[in-house]
């Protein structure tokens, strides 16, 4: 019976509408997503043959972008991984990315 009772709390506790706050804004994590998928993009027009060489290049982008932001790569996954289980601020989150990347091919 407590085992029930401990089931059902967690369940219901699982399911509460509250928000996560330990997570990046949206707008940051937008403009964060955009450039590192324009450094996906750069390594993807290398033509690298080498898919170690083409991680290594990854990495070093990714953590160049992270620190530019200011954003720790912790905390940058933690707030990513956040955003992936709330499937409505992670579609809000990638019209944003949408934005931010049209806005900056505009730029160029």
């Amino acid at each position: 019976m407590r085992f029930l009772i401990i089931i059902l709390v967690l369940a219901c506790w699982s399911c509460s509408e509250s928000k996560p706050t330990n997570r990046l804004p949206e707008d940051q994590m937008a403009e964060i997503l955009a450039d590192i998928h324009l450094d996906e993009g750069k390594i993807s027009s290398m033509n690298i043959v080498s898919a170690d060489t083409s991680v290594i290049l990854y990495n070093r982008l990714e953590r160049a972008t992270l620190k530019r932001h200011g954003v720790d790569s912790t905390v940058f996954a933690k707030s990513f991984a956040s955003y992936v289980q709330e499937p409505k601020d992670f579609i809000d989150l990638y019209q944003k990315v949408n934005a931010a990347l049209a806005k900056k091919q505009q730029k160029r």
